[in-house]
């Protein structure tokens, strides 16, 4: 019998089965670090790139652009094949190619190129969201998914926040082009990590058969598209777009709004940025432990966004000293990373097990068009010299991802083909 041959621990578990699950979580939270990582990695560089290609900071900005847009809209397509083929060899293969393209733009010496490796660059990004969750949702026992969800979700925005950092510290030993070759090579040496061990991140054991004994057959494409149709999914697209907003205009202004606002100095407006930074981490990893416990998770995403929104609009309604303001923001931060890991367990629940590849890339093309949409709006109001609207729309929009997620929760049940 096969419980014979692997042994079984006390509860019922399979021998070693943790530590397959801790394996299978380092590789995958590794590559999804190095995700957020490389994404950063250019903004800091800006003012040298400028000089050394000869071009404006709008001119460089593109190079973001393609890098998040492309990224962000071929999740869709890209969780079809993940759902169709080898997650594993998905994931390795955009992570070789976001790695590639990064180590390629530390030599290449025309702009144009440095685009097109952006673009290459964001082509590879595409494949994370998609193929990870297909390998946690199956690879990682239930009564620990919550937690793996939180180590991955955590292990990407600390890779946003180690990026600015890294790339800073590294060019004061060496030119930012060697920088770069290094930061890519770090990529290919993940990426082969996770080639050595694809038979783990497939969910296999010495013995078993094969890949596709894993793997749910999947369905045909009308089939696949009447499950991305259903309303549940609809309003969790819609739930990303409005997070994606609210988190993404917070990102891009606070510094700014407080300034305008509140007058602060440019010191105290950054501290309140960093603020909600790490009280998006902290929020992120309470929750990982709550929600393995606490099985509601509408009303943990609801109440973890009331906070959000309440304490994002402290700034235009309390006449808070400076310290006060910061906490604010803090607090805010925590709202919006603890809505994370309640938000992966209640969308997986909602959907077949053939399907978790699409639809999560599906839903999170929502999240990059919002934070691709929040810069404008808020830039705007600011521009407009209405500076409180900053925190008053990210308080809204917050709102508003509440009443998505709530209605698809009352809408949901688990969904079959």
């Amino acid at each position: 019998m096969a419980q014979a041959h692997i042994g079984i621990e006390a509860g019922g578990e399979p021998a070693g089965g943790r530590a397959r699950e801790r394996g299978i979580l380092g590789l995958i939270s590794a590559g999804h670090f190095l995700s957020h990582f490389y994404a950063l990695l250019l903004p800091p560089l800006f003012p040298l790139l400028k000089t050394e290609f000869g071009v404006s900071y709008a001119e460089l900005g593109l190079a973001v652009t393609a890098y998040a847009l492309v990224g962000g809209i071929l999740q869709a397509p890209v969780g079809v094949l993940v759902d169709r083929k080898s997650a594993s060899r998905v994931l390795i293969a955009g992570l070789a190619l976001n790695a590639g393209a990064i180590l390629l733009i530390g030599v290449t010496d025309a702009f144009w190129l440095l685009l097109l490796l952006s673009l290459l660059a964001g082509i590879g990004n595409s494949v994370f969201h998609p193929a990870d969750y297909a390998i946690l949702s199956r690879g990682i026992d239930e009564r620990r998914l919550g937690r793996a969800y939180a180590v991955h979700t955590f292990s990407g925005f600390l890779g946003g926040a180690c990026a600015p950092v890294a790339v800073l510290a590294m060019i004061q030993w060496m030119d930012w082009r060697d920088a770069l070759v290094l930061f890519g090579l770090a990529g290919f040496v993940v990426a082969g990590a996770m080639a050595l061990r694809q038979r783990l991140l497939d969910g296999l054991a010495a013995g078993e058969a094969g890949a596709a004994a894993a793997r749910p057959a999947p369905g045909r494409l009308a089939e696949e598209l009447r499950i991305l149709a259903r309303p549940p999914i609809l309003l969790f697209l819609a739930f990303f777009v409005f997070y994606g907003i609210s988190s993404g205009g917070l990102l891009a202004f606070t510094a700014s709004g407080l300034i305008d606002l509140l007058g602060f100095g440019l010191d105290a407006a950054n501290l309140a940025l960093t603020g909600h930074l790490f009280g998006v981490v902290i929020g992120i990893a309470g929750a990982g432990v709550i929600v393995d416990r606490y099985r509601n998770h509408v009303a943990t995403i609801s109440l973890s966004l009331l906070l959000a929104a309440l304490a994002a609009v402290l700034p235009v309604t309390l006449a808070l000293p400076e310290a006060g303001i910061i906490a604010a923001m803090t607090v805010a931060g925590i709202g919006l990373g603890a809505a994370l890991p309640a938000r992966d367990l209640q969308l997986k629940a909602i959907i077949p097990a053939d399907s978790v590849g699409k639809v999560f890339g599906f839903v999170f093309v929502g999240y990059s068009l919002g934070i691709s949409i929040a810069p404008p709006i808020f830039g705007l109001v600011l521009d407009s010299g209405e500076p409180a609207w900053v925190f008053w729309l990210a308080g809204l929009f917050a709102l508003l991802a509440i009443a998505a997620v709530a209605a698809s929760g009352r809408l949901s049940k688990p969904l079959t083909v």
